[in-house]
């Protein structure tokens, strides 16, 4: 008896590991979720095909209202995959599913996969070390204060802040850059001059990255999602080389505003 969380990455199914792959292939039964994070290119059917075994798809109200209970049963009995988007655990809810794992006495490993996290710094040049805290801008409701003060925190540290944009997994319009950027400007229009890049489907072939204004970031058109903000803070002179031959910005975007 046990479970592993099992990374899909960013785009598709060709995002799993070999290691999470073979875990899958082992596994009595497959279990996944994918209301924490859109991929744009996963072909359910073709995962199914690769891992050999129909995946069961949970919604948020078994995850979280239920605690996962039809995984845990599972679990008890039987040697169990849990296929999650991104890198499991990074940016989702399910630590609470492993915690409750530990308390039965069920073992329960990771298996890491590529994350928005990690590969926002490869899709704008950004140094990892360099970021601070990461926060969510939530679609349906006000901006919170957290979201300013959060970036008002790293910026006094020079350090960049990664936005995620909410998903509401089964509706077609997702939230935009261009949405985040004006609830943004409008709580703060001191934002509008700061330097930000919009990131769009990273890991993907039609992955794209603008560097700008948020005053000139909000005209672009990043097309579907998943899509993410950075707010710049402090830059090394190799990450504004990098935002400027990556990321597109001018080297009036790279002088501090006035």
């Amino acid at each position: 008896m046990s479970l592993t969380f099992i990374g899909l990455g960013l785009n598709d199914e060709k995002g799993i590991t070999l290691e999470g792959l073979e875990e899958a292939r082992r596994a009595d039964s497959v279990y996944g979720e994918f209301y924490t994070n859109i991929m744009p290119n996963l072909d359910l059917k073709r995962l199914e095909k690769e891992i050999g075994k129909k995946v069961e798809v949970l919604d948020r109200s078994q995850l979280e209202d239920e605690g996962g209970k039809k995984v845990l049963t599972a679990a008890s009995t039987e040697r169990v995959a849990f296929l999650v988007p991104g890198d499991p655990l990074i940016a989702t809810t399910h630590i609470s599913l492993r915690l409750s794992l530990a308390k039965m006495g069920i073992a329960s490993r990771v298996v890491h996969a590529p994350s928005i996290v990690s590969a926002v710094c490869g899709a704008t040049g950004l140094q990892s070390y360099k970021f601070g805290k990461s926060i969510t801008i939530p679609r349906d409701q006000p901006l919170p204060r957290s979201v300013l003060d959060t970036i008002s925190d790293n910026s006094d540290r020079g350090l960049h802040t990664l936005i995620l944009l909410d998903v509401q997994a089964g509706k077609i319009s997702q939230m935009t850059i261009r949405d985040a950027i004006t609830k943004m400007t409008t709580a703060d229009p001191r934002l509008e001059p700061r330097l930000a890049v919009g990131v769009a489907r990273v890991g993907s072939k039609d992955e794209r990255v603008k560097a700008s204004r948020m005053k000139e970031l909000i005209c672009e058109d990043f097309g579907v999602g998943p899509q993410s903000i950075v707010v710049v803070g402090r830059l090394h002179f190799m990450e504004a080389e990098a935002l400027e031959l990556l990321c597109g910005a001018s080297h009036d975007n790279l002088r501090e505003p006035s």
